[in-house]
């Protein structure tokens, strides 16, 4: 009689310590922050602000490019992007966020781009890491096939992210669309010039180890960019010494330089 009672306590004793144990384990799963993430979030502060000079620097010579040169190409290194998303995107375009995402970090891989951030879930804050697959199918059209989602370590339902992606940039004014090719969720970005400036063309995007090249084409004789919009005149003059040829009154969100050149369709 007694080994039916120790036998039916243990097994109480089981089923409470699952019961306890798999939300812990859940918790654990959802919060993870990959190895990668860790490392691109502890960035010394020091080398984050030259990085960040050094994107700003080079987006403004892209913008220059684009109004001055009938082929233009820039290459960036996913430590100045990040050094940039933590710096500058934070006190100067906070608003191109949504609510609930916090430190947004990119790596580029062959071929691959992986975007992970933090995400508000009530009382969990899980990382949220994507790698998708970008390709220029047509001048000014971007595809990007999503081949992983995670949440921590567990897979994540693809709508669930790449609804809060599609949602969002459909509210900055960006003509986006989605698809599933060979079971993978495709999301295609079109950009349409402007009317008066159908000329600035986005034609390549590589990704390779630790970098992104763009390359594409302007037509000078269908009229000057539009100046873009740069961060206040305070950041960037306790950024770069003031110039006699310098631009007056230039500026620009480096990320956004050709959705200033090219108006979304409609």
């Amino acid at each position: 009689m007694r080994k039916p009672g120790k036998r039916a306590l243990t097994i109480g004793l089981l089923l409470v310590a699952a019961l306890i144990a798999v939300p812990g384990a859940i918790w654990i799963s959802l919060t993870h922050q990959p190895h990668f993430y860790r490392a691109m979030v502890q960035v010394p502060r020091e080398r984050q602000e030259a990085e960040a000079r050094r994107f700003v620097t080079q987006s403004l010579q892209l913008r220059n490019d684009i109004i001055n040169e009938p082929t233009w190409e820039a290459i960036f290194t996913d430590q100045e992007v990040n050094a940039w998303l933590a710096k500058d995107l934070v006190t100067e375009f906070a608003d191109q966020l949504p609510p609930e995402v916090h430190e947004p970090r990119i790596v580029f891989g062959l071929d691959r781009i992986t975007l992970a951030f933090e995400l508000d879930q009530g009382p969990v804050r899980s990382v949220i890491w994507v790698v998708a697959r970008p390709r220029i199918t047509e001048p000014n059209v971007l595809e990007l096939t999503f081949e992983k989602i995670r949440a921590g370590v567990l897979p994540v339902p693809s709508e669930q992210v790449i609804d809060r992606i599609v949602n969002h940039a459909r509210a900055q004014g960006l003509d986006v669309r989605r698809e599933v090719v060979d079971d993978l969720p495709v999301v295609i970005v079109r950009y349409k010039p402007h009317s008066e400036r159908e000329d600035v063309l986005l034609e390549q995007v590589q990704i390779r180890e630790g970098e992104i090249r763009l390359a594409g084409r302007s037509n000078r004789a269908k009229g000057e960019v539009d100046a873009p919009i740069l961060p206040t005149r305070k950041v960037l003059q306790s950024r770069f010494p003031r110039r006699k040829n310098q631009e007056k009154g230039s500026g620009a969100n480096p990320l956004s330089i050709l959705n200033k050149t090219a108006s979304p369709s409609t």
